[in-house]
């Protein structure tokens, strides 16, 4: 069998090989970012959904007696969870409210009350994901964190090799002198300085303060805007990189496929665009929350499954191929099964790897469906025995599709191979499906890998006959074999065999060159009444069951 179309040529041309390499090399690196929190713990989707539901369920107060405040600045946590929820809401009059502007510098009040309070929520998205749950919620704070009695360490910022601690600070208020808790003047003090280090860039400053402050997972709506622009533009380099690639190989290895270039010009180009998008993002405008989304690696996850089922398609083209070219067409139909195996492994370790980015624990999930998997698996058991029955019909190949065969005590035509069951016509036009794990525990007889079809007629001469006439008659059919071109010259056959209840039996034996069985028909119909001529020219009657049973 010769393929039908032009081999598909890959060729691993050096640019090729340098750009796949370029990727491995550089998406673990892109992966090594793990932002923490203010308690040092890594940070994760998880953890940040965790930590969120935990301090909405720990806002109430611990004491009866915490003083009653409009801001709810009672307490620290309250107080904390105050400020964080107006910048939310980027209501920056209220987040005022719970800032102590007392004794600070005219250079820092020049900055203004509201933008103090913006600036400091910036340099905090940055730099430290403040997890309520570590702040006290008693109305006199933390007694043994090794600060005077009446400040609560919020977190701590790194600034030029130094930290920096963020702070609460309990104070009168200004209208009963009844003492609340508002982020200390000590630490407002610095915001100025700290915000001149971990500022936006001037288009996250412009953006932050044009568009509405909405957020998903902590990232601001124009954090999701900016960095989907990035990546639109780095696709857009990626595309512009890989088509000149294919371009180059296709000039150079004339005979190199459509499939393979379309597999650099698409999956490659994403897997490329996603990497510098992580590689080369504008720090200015990553904040804790954007690390913590990032660290999902959902688009990475996603460009690497595409570039990988895209390989395994291109895989199975190629392959295709080659088998068809080598005569070997039933290796063909093994590769949608491997290929779609291979898929599901590979979605399967995508998803934990992501479950487990997000902060997931995947041996937990894995522990908990192992009942369910091995029900699941004891429920399946005669499914994959008919898959391993259906690889094992298509490496061994027993029979192929469209070879008459018979099976236990049926015959038919090989119409289909599933992975459950094999699909037989039989003579009657009925269709018999037989389960893969069965059928090839059956004793199979294929008709269609025969070279010569044998031809060997049951005659018995009656008793009477003599013996001059049966050697005549032997000679004169042996003769006719020799002079009729469908019939093999060896092994050739025509002798009296022996003295039977039926009466004298010949045996003729000859093999027809042939395989086409109508062909054959139309070659014995002729072959037959040959041999009746014969029977008839030398005086050899046939001796029927009829007389034999009378006599």
């Amino acid at each position: 069998m010769k393929p039908t179309q032009q081999t598909t040529i890959f060729y691993p041309s050096p640019v090729t090989l340098i750009m796949l390499l370029f990727i491995l090399l550089i998406s673990p690196k892109v992966l090594s970012a793990q932002p923490a929190s203010n308690n040092g713990e890594v940070l994760s989707i998880k953890s940040m959904l965790d930590s969120k539901e935990k301090s909405q369920q720990s806002l109430q107060p611990d004491e009866y007696d915490v003083p009653q405040d409009k801001y709810e600045r009672g307490q620290p946590r309250s107080a904390m969870a105050g400020y964080l929820r107006a910048m939310r809401a980027g209501d920056l009059a209220l987040a005022t409210h719970y800032l102590d502007y007392r004794n600070l510098s005219e250079k820092t009040l020049s900055v203004g009350k509201e933008e103090l309070a913006r600036q400091l929520a910036v340099v905090l998205n940055r730099t430290l994901w403040v997890d309520l749950n570590s702040i006290s919620a008693r109305k006199e704070g933390r007694k043994n964190d090794n600060l005077p009695s009446y400040r609560e360490l919020v977190g701590q910022v790194d600034y030029q090799g130094n930290t920096v601690d963020i702070l609460l600070q309990r104070i009168p208020r200004a209208t009963d002198k009844v003492r609340i808790w508002k982020i200390s003047n000590a630490t407002v003090e610095k915001i100025p300085r700290l915000f001149k280090r971990y500022s936006y860039s001037p288009l996250g400053e412009f953006l932050a303060k044009k568009l509405p402050s909405i957020d998903l997972f902590g990232v601001m709506l124009w954090q999701w805007l900016y960095f989907t622009l990035m990546i639109l533009i780095y696709y857009l380099i990626a595309k512009v990189f890989t088509w000149l690639t294919a371009f180059s190989i296709k000039r150079v290895y004339h005979k190199v496929s459509e499939d393979v270039l379309r597999f650099i010009k698409e999956p490659i180009a994403l897997l490329i665009a996603v990497i510098f998008a992580r590689s080369f993002s504008d720090e200015a405008n990553v904040t804790i929350a954007v690390r913590a989304v990032t660290e999902g690696s959902t688009l990475l996850i996603i460009a690497w499954s595409w570039v990988c089922f895209r390989f395994i398609d291109l895989m199975k083209i190629i392959l295709a191929e080659k088998f068809i070219a080598q005569e070997k067409p039933l290796a063909v139909y093994l590769l949608r099964p491997a290929g779609t195996v291979i898929k599901i492994i590979i979605f399967s370790i995508a998803s934990l790897n992501w479950l487990e980015n997000l902060g997931f624990n995947a041996s937990t999930l894995l522990a908990g469906l192992g009942i369910g998997g091995l029900a699941i698996a004891l429920a399946a058991q005669k499914t994959i025995e008919n898959i391993i029955g259906a690889i094992t019909l298509y490496t061994s190949a027993p029979v192929k599709i469209g070879d008459f065969c018979r099976f236990g005590n049926s015959f038919g035509v090989v119409e289909e191979i599933g992975l459950r069951s094999t699909r037989i016509r039989t003579l009657e036009r009925t269709v018999i499906y037989v389960a893969n794990a069965k059928f090839i525990d059956m004793n199979i007889e294929n008709y269609a890998e025969r070279e010569k079809i044998v031809f060997r007629p049951k005659i018995f001469l009656a008793p009477s006959t003599s013996k001059e006439n049966i050697e005549s008659l032997l000679v004169a059919i042996r003769a006719m074999f020799n002079s009729t071109d469908m019939i093999a010259a060896s092994p050739l056959r025509s002798h009296f065999k022996a003295y039977t209840i039926y009466g004298l039996e010949l045996d003729i034996l000859a093999y027809v060159k042939t395989t086409d069985f109508d062909v054959y028909l139309d070659e014995i119909n002729q072959l037959n009444l040959n041999i009746l001529a014969l029977l008839n020219e030398h005086d050899c009657k046939v001796q029927v069951m009829a007389e034999r049973v009378a006599e």
